[in-house]
């Protein structure tokens, strides 16, 4: 079995990530903190194993839609391995997750910018295996005005983030349910708790007319906040401004 730094992997794994192998189970990586297995927390240093879950499906234009969905345990643990199911469609398997915060100041015009991030896990991805994959959520969101980041540094993103198309819209419906919409479709949903203060600042910046949004792959979310650096680093992080419908900023 093949092994990337202290990484053992199925060499099937290859066959489906080509020449990104490398750089995938660097992705993965940098998110891992526990042991799927045990649930104890990864070492420096330590023998670990990577296991992949990938669901294939095709398009209408039977284009091939792929789903990665890894764990990494201690070796001791589980040994490597890649499973492979075949679906009708991909979608199914998909799941959003995400947070939101309040930055302060910046390039948005006001001092509170409330900022929404979410990604899909596991990620998705099209194209040929053994090729070149494209993520489906960042090509999606590319395609409506959103730019690529190559920095985890909000203030940079803040910054350097333009207001995405008209084709996008956040809205708060009722019960404080916030809504990420792009063409009409449902992208995204956080539930407010406007007695939280954190929400109650993150509400005020929103009836100021525009919401921050960051997503893509590779978003890591912890229980202490969000990390952006592998995303950044691989490419896979996106940011806009989408607006916020003039009836609901009051």
């Amino acid at each position: 079995m093949p092994i990337t730094s202290n990484v053992a992997w199925d060499r099937r794994l290859e066959v489906f990530k080509g020449r990104d192998t490398a750089q995938y189970i660097d992705s993965v990586m940098a998110s891992a903190k526990h042991c799927a297995a045990c649930r104890l927390r990864l070492g420096t240093g330590d023998a670990l194993s990577l296991t992949v879950d990938i669901t294939e499906s095709h398009d209408l234009e039977d284009t091939v839609c792929l789903t990665f969905d890894p764990a990494v345990c201690h070796l001791r643990c589980q040994e490597p391995g890649l499973r492979v199911r075949q679906t009708d469609d991909a979608m199914d398997a998909l799941a959003s997750i995400g947070a939101r915060m309040v930055l302060s100041g910046g390039g948005l015009g006001k001092t509170n910018i409330p900022v929404l991030a979410y990604t899909l896990v596991p990620s998705l991805v099209f194209g040929e295996p053994g090729g070149e994959m494209t993520s489906a959520l960042v090509s999606a969101l590319l395609n409506h005005g959103f730019q690529l980041s190559l920095t985890a540094s909000y203030r940079d993103i803040v910054q350097q983030a333009i207001p995405v198309g008209n084709t996008c819209t956040c809205t708060l419906a009722g019960g404080g349910t916030v809504q990420l919409h792009i063409d009409g479709e449902l992208m995204h949903s956080q539930q407010l708790d406007e007695a939280d203060a954190g929400d109650a600042a993150w509400l005020e910046g929103y009836k100021a007319g525009h919401v921050l949004v960051i997503s893509g792959d590779n978003l890591v979310f912890t229980d202490t906040g969000l990390e952006l650096a592998a995303a950044a680093r691989l490419g896979t992080l996106v940011a806009g401004i989408v607006p916020v419908p003039q009836n609901l900023r009051n």
